[in-house]
């Protein structure tokens, strides 16, 4: 009977993290499948997609290095050059002074997440350009996400010498507050371990390493340690 309800435990846990959103995955489908908007010159290219974290503005607040906070704003993030600003009249507009930090609400259609930011050179000694979103922070570790896109051929047109399509991603870094070393991690537990310093591979069996919740777990008690 226990081997029974712990196959059924994974397998609900299987199906709960497959039926998570994947916003990323499919802005990058729409924009292959049904883009329908205007393409972006970048050097010999006519691209589409769009530069900005999933194609458009989300409702968020800013801090800047003056101290200045400017709230309930649109806010674009540009993940092709790093870059930060308002959207006024469906403009990308900079603003006055360097970003600290801000955060967006994304809504229910991308998964209703509060994702927060803070500028990379606002950890020590390190020299990363943009943002990165904070997934878990703490005294010891912080864990990082930093969305990205690329130029890449269209799927769709394969042999044109001129289209190509932006392709959203994003990589997982963990920053050793410690040593101020920053880190690019897989989701693998040779890679986290790796890079948590003492962490020791005995966590590795309690915690699933493939996922963002069990490394996020790991860090978290690390930190209160």
């Amino acid at each position: 009977m226990k081997k029974l309800i712990s196959s059924l435990s994974a397998c609900m846990m299987i199906l709960i993290l497959q039926a998570q959103p994947d916003p990323i995955g499919d802005f990058n489908k729409h924009v292959v499948e049904n883009w329908t908007e205007q393409y972006i010159r970048v050097s010999q290219y006519m691209v589409k997609g769009s530069v900005y974290l999933l194609g458009e503005s989300f409702t968020g607040k800013m801090t800047l290095t003056s101290g200045v906070l400017v709230g309930d704003q649109k806010i674009f993030y540009d993940i092709y050059n790093q870059k930060a600003g308002f959207e006024i009249n469906k403009q990308f507009v900079k603003p006055d002074a360097d970003i600290q930090s801000f955060f967006i609400l994304l809504p229910e259609k991308f998964g209703g997440e509060k994702l927060e930011f803070i500028a990379a050179n606002t950890l020590p000694k390190v020299d990363t350009k943009g943002f990165f979103n904070v997934v878990s922070d703490g005294s010891k570790f912080v864990f990082l996400k930093q969305y990205k896109s690329r130029v890449i051929p269209d799927p769709s047109n394969l042999y044109s010498k001129d289209l190509r399509i932006f392709e959203q991603y994003y990589d997982y870094f963990i920053y050793d507050r410690k040593t101020a070393n920053i880190e690019k991690v897989r989701l693998k537990a040779k890679d986290v371990l790796n890079a948590l310093s003492g962490a020791g591979d005995t966590y590795a069996d309690k915690y699933d390493l493939s996922t963002v919740t069990g490394v996020r777990q790991l860090i978290d008690l690390l930190n209160n340690k």
